[in-house]
């Protein structure tokens, strides 16, 4: 008897899930609703909008992967990554899913999810594979907007900055590659550890097969994926709205003052960064040439907010996607791993370029 994927198994208790996410959702969205300020307009562009679009993305995700594995394109997607994947022992399926990080994180995601439930990658490469995608690909995904706001404010400081985070993303990118030849185990063919991706579907099985990968995954895994995230989001505009976040900027802004520049302008650089980013470039900017700040001293006043940033945004933006990709607890595990890669490749960048610029 074949054995059924793991995305076939449905525990009883699981039958409860959107029940609960329901009741979830609903008291906090009443909260909200309670929370001064609160209107139609708020509620539209704070919640409605944006998690509508990121329902959308994920759906469009699951949609457009199913097609690829059905129609066989995901072996060329994963053959132009497959040389740096064997490297780290990574099979093609973390191959596509770094080449598709370029583009979009959540479909990267969704795919080893979808390839972890399916039993083609394991644990452990589930892991590495995300945080694989957290260096280069994250980082270049977001590297034009990136520059366009931090170079002309900033000028020669935001080129070092961008070379310094540049660096770090490498890093990144490096310590996975060599934690995955430690831990994976040696590759059995070009592919990888695992099989490769089959290049094509024959004859007329190709339009059933990708209507049943289509059916299992805007039905099971999409329906799952809104169980956690829905009520995760309303929580996150709840708590933004009473304070919290700000309340987490202000108690953290503090943290650096006084370490490696003046305590008058790291404060308001920090916590500009912190808040957002353009603020704080615009501030970093401002104080540079108003001579408050070195150019060496304003490179590490933004690298300072950067990781006093990281799980102000991790909170805000990436929680709801992960636990509702990956499910809470894996999600919460690559979550916490990847932001804590992310801030100690920034410091360790960061401590190098504080040793060696003048």
């Amino acid at each position: 008897m074949p054995e059924i994927p793991p995305s076939e198994h449905i525990p009883q208790g699981r039958k409860w899930g959107p029940w609960i996410s329901a009741a979830a959702s609903l008291l906090c969205l009443a909260l909200l609703l309670q929370t001064p300020g609160t209107d139609g307009d708020l509620i539209l562009r704070k919640l409605v909008w944006p998690l509508g679009r990121l329902l959308g993305v994920l759906a469009l995700s699951l949609s457009l992967s199913a097609i690829a594995e059905g129609m066989g394109w995901s072996s060329a997607v994963a053959r132009t990554s497959r040389p740096l994947m064997r490297l780290g022992r990574l099979s093609d399926w973390s191959g596509a899913a770094f080449t598709a990080a370029f583009l979009s994180g959540v479909a990267a995601n969704t795919l080893l999810w979808n390839a972890f439930q399916e039993q083609k990658i394991s644990r452990r490469e589930l892991f590495l594979a995300v945080l694989l995608n957290l260096g280069l690909p994250s980082y270049t995904l977001h590297l034009p907007t990136t520059v366009a706001i931090i170079v002309p404010l900033a000028g020669e400081a935001g080129i070092l900055y961008v070379t310094v985070t540049l660096a770090a993303a490498v890093l990144r990118t490096a310590c996975v590659l060599a934690l995955g030849r430690l831990l994976l185990p040696a590759a059995r063919g070009d592919c990888g550890p695992g099989p490769c991706i089959q290049s094509e579907r024959q004859g007329p099985g190709r339009t059933e097969t990708i209507r049943k990968l289509l059916k299992t995954s805007l039905g099971g895994r999409l329906a799952g994926i809104v169980t956690y995230t829905v009520p995760i989001f309303i929580t996150v505009v709840l708590l933004q709205e009473r304070g919290f976040f700000r309340w987490l900027q202000e108690a953290s802004a503090g943290l650096i003052t006084g370490m490696a520049f003046p305590v008058e302008g790291a404060s308001v650089v920090v916590f500009s960064i912190v808040a957002e980013f353009t603020a704080g470039a615009a501030a970093a900017g401002a104080m540079l040439h108003a001579g408050v700040l070195s150019v060496k001293q304003t490179v590490i006043a933004l690298l300072c907010g950067n990781v006093i940033g990281t799980p102000i945004r991790a909170l805000r933006h990436q929680l709801p996607r992960y636990l509702g990709i990956f499910q809470p607890s894996t999600g919460t595990q690559l979550l916490v791993a990847g932001q804590a890669l992310r801030v100690v490749s920034i410091l360790v960048a960061g401590m190098v370029f504080y040793h060696v610029y003048p």
